[in-house]
């Protein structure tokens, strides 16, 4: 019996795995198996590639923290299991990325995701991918540009109160699933979008042409292409009930589950700190870098925001509620507290960046 355990276990590490795989060559693989459909198994695989990737990214996820931390503490047992923060959490899920949100997200961010895609597609081109001389040199700096990008924007949203009042539905989950990656508002995406949009056009993908097979440099584009995976596959490990540091991996190089949800920790001593969402280095750079103690039991860390003003109803109706009714009543008041003239509140014991800078001065 313990032989067959083992055997199914491994099976579905392998199937896991192989679903991760899919992630990242999903469009490629698609084309193939479409050139291939006089043939019965490319057929059956253009089928199968049907599905989404990022469906596929998601029951891979799930998988995989069920084998390694069992049915009891796993993301799918929360599913059956539904607290009003995991049913934001599906809900989240159904509106960012399962529903045809495209034009979705154009009408819940009053327009911003429509600017970004309309007017930054036809005006904005000012790359300068272009001026650097080799593939290899594109793809490190386009990845540690948009990483550090990505850092700031976090670090803005703790500690700018109207971009804190819009990132705090992130924050409200009280408990960690693979599904709280997504907890987020199309208002909030678009607003990130309209403020990193000049930035993010500086360097765009790289125009130099990749290593061909064979190639001394081909080795790099495999590394690469592993590296842009796993850190799709990252982001739902970081909100899973995985419990890994990585070893000095996450001490150094790639955030890790750990490390993330000490981020969502709702002690204040780490509340201004792990901002980093793929690279270690940032946090470790620019001060916020925080490790949990070596006798503390990261799973037992309490979760979420003080005050909190989500995942209060049990019904269906009530969670449709806060979604569409409370995410965006929580940021109208904080912008009429910038336009009116009232008096700013403690959201959430987050210190503004001017007064870390005196701080430390």
């Amino acid at each position: 019996m313990r032989k067959l355990k083992v055997l199914v276990w491994l099976l579905g590490l392998l199937f896991a795995c192989g679903l991760i795989v899919l992630v990242k060559w999903h469009d490629e693989v698609l084309k193939f198996a479409t050139a291939h459909r006089d043939i019965a198994f490319y057929v059956l695989l253009a089928l199968i590639l049907t599905i989404p990737a990022r469906v596929i990214a998601l029951v891979s996820a799930y998988l995989l923290e069920l084998l390694l931390v069992g049915w009891h503490r796993s993301s799918l047992k929360m599913l059956c299991e539904p607290h009003a923060s995991v049913r934001l959490d599906v809900l989240s899920i159904l509106v960012t990325l399962l529903l045809p949100h495209r034009q979705l997200g154009y009408l819940l961010s009053f327009g911003l995701l429509y600017f970004v895609d309309v007017y930054g597609a036809k005006h904005l081109d000012i790359s300068l991918t272009h001026l650097l001389p080799v593939w290899g040199l594109q793809v490190l700096c386009l990845l540690l540009f948009q990483s550090c990008l990505q850092y700031w924007m976090h670090r803005m949203e703790h500690a700018i109160p109207a971009l804190w009042a819009l990132h705090k539905f992130h924050h409200s989950a009280d408990r960690m699933s693979i599904l709280t990656s997504a907890r987020g508002t199309h208002l909030i995406k678009g607003v990130e979008a309209g403020l990193v949009a000049i930035p993010m056009g500086l360097l765009t993908e790289p125009t130099a042409a990749a290593p061909a097979v064979g190639s001394p440099l081909f080795p790099v584009l495999v590394v690469y292409l592993v590296y842009q995976t796993f850190i799709v596959m990252n982001g739902y490990f970081c909100h899973s009930n995985i419990a890994t540091g990585y070893g000095w991996i996450g001490r150094w190089l790639i955030v890790s589950p750990n490390m993330h949800r000490l981020h969502h920790a709702q002690a204040a001593e780490y509340h201004d700190r792990n901002f980093g969402f793929d690279l270690v280095i940032w946090d470790r750079i620019f001060g916020t870098y925080a490790a949990s103690d070596a006798v503390t039991d990261i799973m037992a860390i309490p979760l979420g925001l003080d005050e909190n003003p989500f995942n209060r109803q049990t019904t269906i109706k009530g969670a449709l509620r806060e979604y569409f009714l409370t995410t965006y009543g929580v940021f109208f008041r904080e912008l009429s507290k910038v336009f009116f003239g009232s008096r700013t509140e403690d959201f959430h014991g987050v210190r503004g960046l001017a007064d870390e800078h005196i701080d430390r001065g």
